[in-house]
């Protein structure tokens, strides 16, 4: 933070992926910047005021990473239906008795996405192929017809239903901990929480007492350093699977979005 502040004075353009936070000081410093290109999706680490302000202009890549988040997203679901996680454990320590290890067919169930976006609507039209049937939540009008078997619904509904929800919203002022235990209570004890967003959508006391209790069946959630730090209890849990943000950490993902940023970077200097 304090190399970039002082170094940032002297660039007309900053690209950063998810760990590199440009507060209002650095942005305040950035006496010649012009474009903030995000290579992902999440805006939560750009003091998108500031550059506002500053008359900064900030773009992002959200198609690019959506394959790979979509796809990681639907094998976090498997690996909750299937119990993959106990039963790769139990393999590599020879343990052979397969009692606990009934899992359940996702085919048939019901998938409640939480932002149809670049990654929920991705991940609308894999789980869909499946034959999964899909409740779709999101403050935006939905075209439902593109994935068969879906129909909108409020958030309530979508929860008290679904036997797995999956969120794919942005962390702002208004969703951060909008997952809470009140929330996590309507959901059947059977269903499953899928979060490949920010964990911070998701309040951690309430997950850790709805898991604890056995208000929910189980949870699968990306999550940083910073986050698994502040919430060790909830790692110990043994129905609570994580991955340390890996959602765009593919090839192919790496690919799309640095010619996606290189693009949007030449659209914003090259002349007319």
């Amino acid at each position: 933070h304090g190399e970039l502040a002082e170094i940032i004075g002297g660039y007309d353009c900053v690209v950063v992926r998810s760990g590199t936070r440009l507060t209002r000081e650095i942005i305040e410093r950035a006496s010649r910047l012009r474009l903030i290109v995000r290579a992902g999706s999440g805006l939560d680490n750009i003091d998108l005021e500031a550059a506002e302000q500053r008359g900064v202009k900030v773009v992002r890549c959200p198609d690019a990473v959506a394959e790979s988040v979509a796809e990681l997203t639907i094998a976090l679901i498997i690996s909750l239906a299937r119990k993959l996680d106990k039963a790769f454990e139990a393999a590599k320590k020879q343990r052979w008795s397969r009692d606990g290890l009934t899992g359940s067919e996702i085919r048939g169930k019901i998938l409640g996405i939480i932002g149809v976006g670049s990654v929920g609507g991705r991940v609308a039209e894999l789980a869909s192929k499946i034959g999964v049937k899909l409740l779709l939540n999101d403050l935006r009008d939905i075209d439902v017809s593109r994935y068969p078997g879906a129909e909108k619904t409020d958030l309530e509904s979508l929860l008290k239903a679904s036997d797995f929800v999956t969120v794919h919203i942005p962390l702002n002022d208004s969703t951060g901990r909008l997952i809470d235990y009140e929330k996590l209570a309507l959901m059947k004890p059977t269903a499953y929480l899928i979060n490949t967003s920010r964990p911070e959508i998701v309040d951690s006391r309430g997950l850790y007492r709805a898991l604890k209790e056995g208000e929910l069946a189980g949870a699968a959630m990306e999550v940083t350093e910073k986050w698994a730090e502040k919430n060790s209890a909830l790692l110990r849990l043994e129905n609570f699977l994580c991955t340390p943000h890996i959602g765009a950490q593919t090839e192919e993902a790496r690919m799309r979005v640095s010619i996606e940023a290189a693009e949007m970077i030449l659209r914003e200097f090259s002349p007319l």
